[in-house]
């Protein structure tokens, strides 16, 4: 076997005389040109040429159809069954001509001694590949939160794991782009629970090598550049971990910077594409890609919200949620709408209304702020949670709201994923999927359980799976 690192969260495998590509994001940037490189990827023309590719998830970063383009139609693409799933479709759409979805726990042979097995994880949809060839085992984890039940199927079918590459630094907006009229709303994480769910999954896998992966970017749009002062780069990952070495007496941190490989037959081939400060990359990276900037801020300058769209996505979302409505019936979000003559555009989830003021309202639990330009183009594309991911927003809590603000936004979620849509619900490939997942399924209820008993602080554990299983 021989892998590569060739970006962010792409990895390029070679066993068996075949070739695997895992989430080919080559491009950039994305989520509204908040989300470039960091470094740049490294790869040879060769790399379209591939036998397979594998998509862990649905996310921009992973899931790219710009880059995906430059496959050749003929290249199998693997993806997760999930109980519910557009990533067939989408690759259709692409022109890709063979399509396949592997179920939970599913191993396909690739090659000779080279096999790939999908285990899906998480309500919000997510996989986790391992990847094996001659006695070697990758567990390719991006950004993928295995609950208890599942770190122990790991541990009883995997004995010996040789790497282990997961993701390691923020790559949502909370806590950094929220405020709350009463801190002690706040939910503890923070930069350093990233790095502890790292630690405590090499914990769980006991790899010979843990790599820090999946978290190869940094934000260049203005908008979001200070977020670059709390990714956590790789070698403080690598800091942090050689901090906590006797919890991993059987693990090594080992950091591959773009471009780096590792084969049975010459160990590791490092480059030296280490990015150890990340504001003063990002800064450089900023003032070479300038012009693109500029455009794109004059662009989004032109581009205006239509309350119809804005109407139209939370009236869908109302119809999706006429049952759930107790559970949100005191939500209301106000946003705060730039025009010549300001505007807040109410939406109140309990009584199913919306409305448009020209003056702030009293009553509300969020004041979520988002350029027309990226407000506009996720509503109407019904990705309005990635906004989110994007880090493109700001989020006020009102005292005692935090709860329901984030109960609210797992909700949008689950409705852009349909899984709100009876229909989807009640298929057999929901249940079967589910059947199969049956064990993390009661997890789930388990954590639902201690949050509604301990209160927020169980939450973290669901967001970051940090418990032990």
């Amino acid at each position: 076997m021989e892998f590569r690192i060739v970006s962010h969260a792409c990895l390029d495998v070679t066993a068996g005389g075949k070739r695997l590509v895992v989430d080919p994001w080559l491009n950039e940037p994305t989520y509204w040109s908040s989300w470039w490189h960091c470094p740049p990827p490294l790869f040879g023309p060769d790399i379209f040429d591939a036998d397979y590719i594998y998509i862990t998830h649905w996310h921009f970063d992973h899931f790219d159809p710009k880059t995906l383009r430059q496959f050749a139609k003929s290249t199998t693409v693997i993806v997760p069954k999930f109980p519910i799933s557009g990533l067939k479709p989408q690759l259709e759409q692409l022109g890709f001509e063979r399509v396949v979805e592997l179920r939970h726990g599913d191993r396909m042979k690739l090659g000779d001694d080279f096999t790939l097995t999908s285990y899906q994880v998480s309500f919000q949809d997510d996989s986790v590949a391992v990847i094996e060839a001659g006695g070697v085992v990758l567990f390719d984890l991006n950004d993928a939160k295995p609950l208890p039940s599942l770190w122990r199927k790991f541990r009883a079918k995997y004995p010996r794991v040789d790497f282990m590459l997961r993701s390691h630094s923020p790559a949502w907006s909370y806590p950094t782009r929220y405020t709350f009229e009463d801190p002690s709303d706040r939910l503890p994480v923070d930069s350093h629970t990233y790095m502890e769910a790292f630690v405590a999954a090499a914990q769980q896998l006991r790899p010979r090598y843990a790599v820090p992966f999946a978290s190869g970017v940094c934000h260049l749009h203005r908008e979001v550049r200070d977020e670059n002062r709390f990714l956590v780069s790789a070698p403080e990952m690598r800091a942090y971990f050689e901090a906590n070495v006797a919890r991993l007496p059987e693990s090594s941190l080992v950091v591959m910077p773009v471009g780096s490989r590792w084969s049975s037959e010459g160990g590791f081939t490092l480059t030296d594409n280490v990015v150890d400060d990340v504001v003063a990359y990002a800064e450089q990276r900023a003032a070479a890609v300038n012009d693109r900037l500029e455009k794109t801020y004059g662009s989004e300058a032109t581009k205006e919200i239509s309350f119809d769209d804005f109407s139209k996505y939370f009236e869908k979302f109302f119809r999706a949620t006429r049952l759930l409505r107790p559970l949100i019936r005191k939500t209301r979000w106000v946003f705060p709408i730039e025009k010549a003559q300001p505007e807040y555009w109410c939406v109140d989830f309990g009584g199913a209304a919306i409305e448009r003021t020209a003056e702030m309202p009293q009553l509300y639990d969020s004041v979520i702020s988002v350029s027309p330009a990226v407000l506009s183009g996720s509503l109407r594309n019904d990705v309005f949670t990635n906004v989110d991911i994007s880090k493109r927003w700001r989020v006020h809590i009102r005292r005692g709201s935090a709860m329901r603000h984030f109960v609210l936004t797992n909700l949008l979620l689950l409705y852009e994923a349909e899984y709100l849509s009876p229909k989807r619900l009640f298929s057999w490939r929901f249940l079967s999927g589910y059947a199969r997942r049956f064990p993390e399924v009661v997890d789930y209820a388990r954590m639902a359980f201690l949050t509604a008993t301990k209160g927020k602080d169980s939450l973290v554990t669901a967001v970051t799976s940090i418990a032990e299983g």
